[in-house]
C-alpha cells in the first residue's frame, strides 16, 4: 500500500508570505512556470485572504505601470516579461477588478 502524500511540510511556512514571494519571483520571468503561476493565482484570487491580495495587488499595479512605461519607451526589458507573460498577469488584474478592487 502506498501512503498518501501529506502537506505537513508546508505547515512550517506562512502561506501569506509564500504567495507574495512566489508572485515577486515570477513577475518578469520569461518562462511557462511564471505564466502558469499567474493563471493559477488568478483562479485562486477570490479565496486568497484580503491582506495577501492587497500586497500582491500593490506589487502588480507597480509592475504594470513599469511595464507600460518600458513598452512605451521601446525598452528590451519588460517588468512583466514577454507578451504572453503579461497576458497571464492580466488575468490576475482582471480577477481583482471583478471584485471591485480597482
Amino acid at each position: 500500500m502506498i501512503a498518501e502524500p501529506t502537506h505537513q511540510h508546508l505547515e512550517a511556512f506562512d502561506s501569506h508570505e509564500l504567495l507574495i514571494f512566489a508572485t515577486r519571483y515570477c513577475t518578469g520571468r520569461k518562462t511557462i512556470a511564471a505564466a502558469s503561476f499567474a493563471q493559477q493565482l488568478a483562479e485562486a484570487w477570490p479565496t486568497i485572504p484580503a491582506h495577501t491580495r492587497r500586497v500582491i495587488q500593490r506589487d502588480l499595479k507597480q509592475a504594470f505601470e513599469d511595464d507600460d512605461k518600458a513598452r512605451a519607451e521601446g525598452s528590451n526589458y519588460r517588468p512583466l516579461g514577454m507578451d504572453c507573460d503579461r497576458q497571464a498577469w492580466e488575468l490576475v488584474r482582471q480577477a481583482w477588478m471583478e471584485e471591485g478592487q480597482a
